[in-house]
C-alpha cells in the first residue's frame, strides 16, 4: 500500500490561508471591474462582436446584440491602424446584402442604424469567403 502525504494545519493557519486567498480573489475582481469601468460601451460591444465572429459559440443569443456601422468598420483595422472607410462599409453592405437586413435605430446615436450580431456574422463570412 502506498503512503499518502498529508498536510496538517491548525484552525488558525487554515483561517489565515483562506483569508489570504479571499484577499487575492477580491483584488483580482476589483482589478477586472476597474478595467471594465474604463472601457466605453462601444469598446465593450466591439470586443464582444470580435469574439462572436471568431467563435459563434461565445454568445448564446446573437439576435439580442446590436452594432452600428462604425463598430463594423472597426472590426478589422487598416494597415494604418484606422477603421475601414465609409466607402468600404457601403460596398460591404451592398455586396453582402446587409443593407436588406432588418435594422433598428441606434439608442445612443439617433438616426444611425444597427444590425444584429447574427446578420453581421453572415455578411462578414460572405464578404471574406469570396476574397
Amino acid at each position: 500500500m502506498e503512503a499518502l502525504q498529508a498536510l496538517v494545519l491548525t484552525s488558525t493557519q487554515l483561517r489565515d490561508m483562506l483569508a489570504e486567498a479571499a484577499k487575492l480573489g477580491a483584488a483580482l475582481a476589483v482589478k477586472e471591474l476597474r478595467a471594465d469601468l474604463h472601457q466605453s460601451p462601444d469598446d465593450a460591444t466591439l470586443q464582444k462582436l470580435r469574439s462572436y465572429l471568431a467563435d459563434p459559440a461565445s454568445l448564446a443569443n446573437p439576435q439580442d446584440h446590436w452594432a452600428h456601422s462604425e463598430l463594423i468598420r472597426r472590426i478589422q483595422q487598416t494597415a494604418s491602424v484606422k477603421p475601414k472607410s465609409t466607402a468600404w462599409f457601403m460596398k460591404f453592405q451592398r455586396e453582402t446584402g446587409l443593407n436588406a437586413c432588418f435594422t433598428r435605430p441606434s439608442p445612443g446615436y439617433g438616426r444611425r442604424r444597427e444590425w444584429t450580431f447574427a446578420d453581421i456574422k453572415l455578411a462578414w463570412d460572405a464578404y471574406y469567403r469570396k476574397r
